[in-house]
């Protein structure tokens, strides 16, 4: 991905699209339409400095597992992500969608976990948490999540914190990291 030093937010009016303009031939589109954002009465726009700290944090996060264990690249989902933190509307929980975890506190330092719809599971990004909830970016290809719903890769949902598993990613690596230190 080549940027330039000062990225831009774009919003097509016409078409709908939110997108990032990352140098003068590579422009990014997210998967959001207009009625999933807020504060886009804008045609061009500068990131801010929150938006590149979210953008680094997202990126050296995923950047940080092995790039065969994720199912898309960091940039794209830092960008996304960056965008829905910057113009996602707020949401309303959908925990109905996913069955319980046995887990009863979420530690912070986790940013990624797993949510299983008796469909399907995916691997998700959570990009907030308070007390109760999870705000969370799919980062999979896609989940089912009922006979008649799923997701698509980067879309946002807001399940309870009872929801949220432990990424299986982040367990296998934890149980590499403890294997070799077993054997050293």
């Amino acid at each position: 991905m080549e940027s330039e030093s000062h990225w831009l937010w774009l919003f097509n009016t016409e078409s709908g699209k939110l997108s990032v303009k990352l140098s003068d031939t590579d422009v990014f589109d997210t998967p959001y339409k207009p009625s999933q954002l807020v504060n886009i009465h804008f045609n061009e726009q500068m990131m801010d400095i929150e938006d590149a700290t979210t953008f680094q944090i997202v990126s050296e996060t995923l950047e940080a597992y092995p790039a065969d264990k994720m199912p898309c690249a960091p940039q794209n989902a830092a960008l996304n992500a960056t965008a829905w933190c910057r113009f996602g509307r707020p949401q309303m929980p959908q925990s109905w969608h996913f069955q319980k975890s046995d887990i009863s506190e979420w530690p912070l330092e986790r940013r990624l976990c797993e949510l299983n719809s008796g469909f399907d599971q995916g691997l998700f990004l959570i990009l907030d948490t308070d007390d109760e909830f999870a705000t969370c970016l799919l980062l999979s290809e896609g989940m089912q999540l009922s006979a008649i719903k799923s997701l698509r890769q980067y879309h946002v949902i807001k399940v309870t914190l009872n929801r949220l598993l432990p990424a299986t990613v982040d367990l296998a690596l934890s149980a590499q990291s403890n294997w070799g230190q077993q054997l050293a």
